[in-house]
């Protein structure tokens, strides 16, 4: 974005101008593969169900961190708690897609999981 102000407030022209301009969408194009690609989609989730796969305390404990931190904002725990969902999702990008939901992604149940145990 700090491109954009040379473009427009200088006297350059052109092919370079053009790729002032186009310096924009280097940014935007990182950040949809890091949100939607292969950061966070592919690191939360299956994080979270080799934990839950363990199960016992391992999938509490993971819960519980999971619970009280956010994942693209450093905010203390403390006060990430505490913020309603729809704060999360709307403002944070705390999106569904990168929560682990056991009975959503196809492993069952906490029941089912503790009878397999």
């Amino acid at each position: 974005m700090i491109a954009v102000t040379p473009a427009t407030t200088s006297s350059v022209t052109g092919g370079p101008r053009a790729a002032l301009y186009a310096s924009i969408v280097g940014p935007l194009f990182l950040t949809c593969l890091l949100l939607f690609v292969s950061g966070l989609t592919l690191q939360e989730r299956p994080a979270a169900k080799k934990r839950y796969e363990k199960g016992g305390k391992t999938w509490d404990m993971y819960k519980t961190y999971l619970d009280r931190t956010s994942i693209l904002w450093p905010i203390p725990p403390v006060i990430y708690a505490k913020l309603p969902r729809w704060i999360k999702r709307t403002i944070l990008g705390e999106w569904p897609i990168y929560r682990f939901d056991p009975v959503k992604h196809g492993v069952g149940s906490d029941e089912e999981r503790l009878q397999n145990e």
